[in-house]
Order: C-alpha cells, then structure tokens, then sequence
C-alpha cells in the first residue's frame, strides 16, 4: 500500500511521473494546501500545491500541481504516488464506466420525459387557448340568447295588449267578425312560431352545457396529467440521490484499498 505520510515524496521523480495535464481533483484533508516542504515547482516556478486525483484508474493518486488562483494554470503535475496495482485500475476503470454509463442513461432518460414534458405543457397551452376562445364564443352567444328572450318578452306584450284590445273592442257586423277572426288566427300563428323558436333556442343551451362539461372533463384530466408530471420529477430527483450513493460507495472501495 502507498504511505500517505509527507516522506514519501522524492524530489528525484523520473520524467513518466511529470504530466502536462492536471485531472480533476477531490478534497482531502490530509493532503491539501501548497508544499512548502518540498521542492517541486510549476511552470511558473512558484510552489507547487496538493492535491489528490478523482479521474479513472488515477483516482486516490495523490501529485502537485499549479497552485495559481488568478489567471491560468500551466497544467503543470508531479505524480507523488506510484500508478496502482492492475487490478485495482481494472476495478476503478470498471467503475468509472459504470458511473459514466449511468449518467449518459440518466441524459437520456431526462431528455426523454424533458420532451415528454415540453409536448404535454404544450398540448396544455393550446387547449387552454382554445378554453378561452371557447368562453368568448359562450359569452356572446349568451349576449345573444339574452337579447332574443327581451324580443321575445316584448312581442309576448304585444301580443298581450292586442288581445286586450280586440276584446274591448265591440264589433256589431260580420265583417268586424271576420277582421277579429284574422287578427286572432294571425296572432297565434306568430306565437306557435315563437314557441318553436323557443325550443330551439333550449336544444342549442342544452348543447352548449353538453359541450362546456366536455371541456372541463378535460380540464381535470390535464391537471391528472401535471400530477404524473409532478411525480415524475419527483423520481428524476431521487435518482440524483442513488447516483450519490454509488459515488459514495465508490469512495467507500477506493478507502479499502488505502
């Protein structure tokens, strides 16, 4: 096993053991801030700082890179432990694509419900649009309906007086007979008519509340719809959390190998 003491670091490494190219580094408490007791030195040959790898088979290698904090690095790193045993990089490479695999599936997966997403909202919108075009129309066809029973109520008036009037009207001759007869027959033609007139307006309301209930069955299995949608986002998170966990348990691994 590598020592982690601060004595096992050689000034004499060999030239397998100088990168121009600093991996991704994990924090460590034992092995952290700049090597002022050691003589390595950057590019910019300033001190070195410590840091502790987190990438493939390197993971847990500890080495000293640029410690700039403005500006660029110069890419410059010193291996200070040996590369590790093979099957230990052929456990830690295994992992790595176990881990990378699992995130290009997690992208895809979210990628899909995304678009899942996007063309239900989408669908949601446009019904929406179509809602309120809907009650727009109902609203002025309402306007109408009103408009229609006040004509309606003032030709039932009419109707009303003229009957009142022809009945205190007193007509002696035959031919007043007649005239009455007419006016009589006339007047409950034209009410048969609004009466017919009636009913088909109440046919047409009938419809319409037939096609209002429709459209608020709708509505409620849209909101079923954002409930799902909510549930699934509410998986999307807990995976984040098993990813987590594995990456944990990959630390848990590398610590038995120290």
């Amino acid at each position: 096993m590598v020592s982690w003491s601060e004595g096992s670091y050689s000034s004499s490494s060999s030239d397998s053991d100088i990168s121009s190219r600093a991996p991704p580094s994990i924090l460590c408490v034992e092995w952290t801030g700049l090597a002022t007791d050691l003589s390595a030195r950057c590019e910019h040959q300033a001190i070195c700082e410590k840091y502790v790898a987190f990438q493939s088979v390197d993971s847990g290698r500890r080495f000293l890179g640029c410690a700039q904090k403005e500006g660029p690095k110069c890419g410059y790193v010193e291996w200070v432990d040996p590369e590790w045993p093979p099957q230990l990089k052929t456990t830690l490479g295994r992992m790595w694509d176990m881990y990378e695999d699992e995130n290009k599936t997690r992208l895809s997966d979210n990628l899909a419900n995304a678009e899942g997403i996007f063309k239900v909202l989408k669908e949601k919108e446009n019904m929406e649009k179509d809602l309120r075009f809907f009650k727009l129309d109902f609203a002025k066809m309402v306007a109408d309906k009103e408009q229609a029973l006040a004509q309606l109520g003032n030709t039932q008036i009419a109707l009303t007086d003229l009957k009142e009037e022809l009945e205190k009207k007193k007509i002696s001759d035959k031919s007043a007979t007649n005239i009455h007869q007419v006016f009589r027959a006339k007047a409950e033609k034209e009410l048969e008519l609004i009466k017919q007139e009636l009913e088909l307006m109440n046919q047409e309301r009938g419809e319409t509340m037939k096609e209002r209930d429709e459209v608020m069955q709708e509505r409620d299995e849209l909101k079923k719809e954002k409930k799902k949608l909510e549930y699934m986002i509410g998986d999307l998170f807990k995976h984040k959390e098993e990813t987590k966990s594995k990456i944990r348990k990959v630390r848990e691994i590398l610590d038995e190998f120290e």
